[in-house]
């Protein structure tokens, strides 16, 4: 036997395979910024350097030994090119250009807020669309989407998603009253609120619409209506003109149309009722806790939809009823483009204070540059009636 192995060991053809020095593994990932890091036993320095391949400029760099990692703090879509170096010999190592190609991609919402959830999330498909990857979500509000978007796992809020690639949060991000530009490439009150998504997530702006995963029903009201939605969540997102409401209520049922009264603050609580100057009359009491799949179906089949810079005006907004938005509190690009638009144009009248300064939620009678004078909520105190009516009968043909 001895004899044997020692003649198969002679007779094994002897293959010229050079010796390979053991490497450390270099990985990326682009979770809360874009990241590099070295893993391995050998002792080496590396140079980083993180470019902005859409335009070349150098936007991070650093020299980490293994064991170690470095990343951006820009934690927004870039599409990154990052080039290791051997520190000591300036060798390039390696290039890696981000690409998410079927790989897992998790973007959550980091706002639960009606509006904010309709008019972000439909940027989420538009990037799993151009991106090609596996995307993974989380909204406060999975269960709208989640029949209508069957290339996009769901995930609930707070709960860790394991193997991705790349992580982006959707929000308006702040430290203290300061926007967290690590999140955010530009200011985001300069530009409308849909194209915060789109910022983050480095897309062209376009206005998209979602698809609601929501059954249309027969209508809860037979006839031609109008749904009103007069309540905000601030004074100074009221129609503030004393005489606004009731005048176009009592004109929509001196044409024939019924008007639905949609909010989720009571008809008939006085407190309520005060900043409408007063009980409204003549329409029909669908306010309080409806589920938001009631509101829908109620909008789907009005006629126009009436309401300022709320969630209810992006409901009606995502359920393509047509939209007449009364707005002063902010400029007249922040909210969706696809509705009539009832603004003050007037030269020196002070409009979209929410363009230009923090709004304090916790002061409902927030009016930064004239609080508690004549000027309080001037930007729709102008705004007459007959500016609606002139929209309406646009909308619904009434000559």
């Amino acid at each position: 036997m001895k004899e044997v192995l020692i003649s198969e060991y002679s007779n094994t053809k002897k293959l010229a395979i050079p010796y390979k020095e053991p490497q450390n593994t270099i990985s990326y990932y682009f979770v809360d910024g874009a990241t590099c890091e070295v893993s391995g036993d050998i002792s080496k320095k590396y140079e980083v350097k993180f470019f902005n391949s859409s335009n070349g400029e150098l936007v991070h760099q650093s020299t980490i030994s293994n064991n170690m990692w470095t990343r951006t703090s820009a934690k927004y879509f870039i599409p990154w090119r990052i080039e290791v170096y051997d520190d000591e010999t300036k060798e390039l190592i390696e290039i890696h250009n981000y690409n998410a190609k079927g790989k897992r991609v998790y973007i959550h919402l980091d706002s639960s807020a009606l509006g904010d959830t309709l008019g972000w999330f439909p940027y989420i498909e538009e990037f799993r669309k151009k991106h090609e990857c596996k995307m993974v979500t989380s909204t406060f509000h999975n269960n709208w989407f989640e029949g209508t978007y069957p290339e996009i796992e769901f995930s609930e809020p707070g709960k860790p998603v394991e193997n991705i690639y790349a992580m982006y949060g959707l929000g308006w991000f702040y430290n203290d009253k300061e926007l967290d530009m690590s999140h955010h490439p530009k200011e985001v009150k300069t530009m409308p609120m849909q194209q915060t998504a789109t910022s983050i997530l480095g897309l062209e702006y376009k206005e998209v619409k979602p698809i609601l995963d929501f059954t249309p029903k027969s209508p809860s009201i037979q006839g031609d209506y109008v749904c009103i939605a007069p309540h905000a969540s601030a004074h100074a997102k009221y129609w503030n003109n004393p005489k606004g409401w009731q005048t176009i209520i009592d004109y929509l049922n001196s044409k024939g149309y019924k008007v639905v009264m949609i909010t989720q603050e009571p008809l008939g609580d006085e407190w309520h009722d005060s900043k409408l100057y007063g009980t409204l009359t003549g329409v029909i009491d669908k306010t309080g806790d409806y589920t938001l799949e009631d509101r829908y179906n109620d909008l789907l089949h009005a006629k126009a939809f009436i309401g300022m810079g709320s969630g209810l005006s992006w409901l009606a907004w995502a359920s393509k009823t047509p939209v007449i938005l009364i707005s002063g509190f902010s400029k007249p690009y922040t909210e969706f483009q696809d509705c009539i638009r009832i603004f003050d144009y007037t030269p020196n009248l002070c409009t979209g204070c929410f363009n230009k300064h923090w709004l304090d939620p916790g002061d409902w009678e927030w009016c930064p540059e004239h609080k508690n004078t004549p000027r309080q909520f001037e930007c729709t105190k102008n705004i007459e009636p007959e500016q609606v009516i002139f929209a309406l009968n646009k909308t619904l043909n009434i000559y």
